[in-house]
């Protein structure tokens, strides 16, 4: 469950204030860039990790030389804080990017909305993101919004295709949704 903890926009020092003041409490910000305390869950973490250790499995061989996967980097995009799930983002350049990432993941928890989580992929777009997926896990979905096409929902045995941003990207939407080991 999210709890707002700031009703004003945050600057990037302010966020990184508020995190370093409780560092035993977990921190994201939602679509209006406003900072919320999260209870992240078990299930949301390792969905998170496998998707980001599938996007780095696939970067890996040099496929996009100078990019990684990564979860939960913030970004200030032109003042809008954003820390998505997973990025897909240069490795070069300050600790805490001020370009968009080549690719954003949020994976919906109970604390979202479809709407703002929307809100957020339109956001993430405007800012120069080329692609962004939401991940929905109760309905085992995918919603792939990319700047140049319109939005598709994915399932089951669909495929998530890299199109010009990850050139050779195939994933079906099935293997996001994988158990981590033990739980079956």
């Amino acid at each position: 469950m999210a709890v707002a903890i700031s009703e004003k926009k945050l600057s990037l020092h302010e966020f990184i204030g508020l995190v370093e003041q409780y560092p035993d409490r977990k921190f994201k910000l939602n679509a209006a860039g406003d900072a919320v305390e999260m209870s992240p869950s078990r299930s949301h973490g390792f969905l998170q990790g496998w998707i980001c250790g599938l996007l780095q499995g696939w970067l890996s061989p040099g496929v996009l030389p100078g990019y990684w996967a990564g979860t939960e980097i913030t970004h200030d995009l032109d003042g809008w804080l954003c820390v998505p799930d997973v990025a897909v983002l240069s490795v070069a350049g300050e600790p805490y990017p001020r370009e968009a990432p080549l690719v954003a993941v949020e994976v919906r928890s109970e604390s979202n909305t479809r709407s703002e989580l929307r809100t957020k992929a339109r956001r993430y777009l405007e800012q120069g993101t080329q692609m962004v997926w939401l991940v929905y896990p109760e309905s085992r979905t995918v919603e792939l919004y990319r700047a140049d096409a319109a939005m598709q929902t994915l399932s089951g045995d669909d495929v998530i295709e890299g199109s010009a941003t990850l050139p050779g990207l195939r994933v079906a939407v099935s293997e996001i949704f994988q158990p981590p080991p033990g739980t079956d």
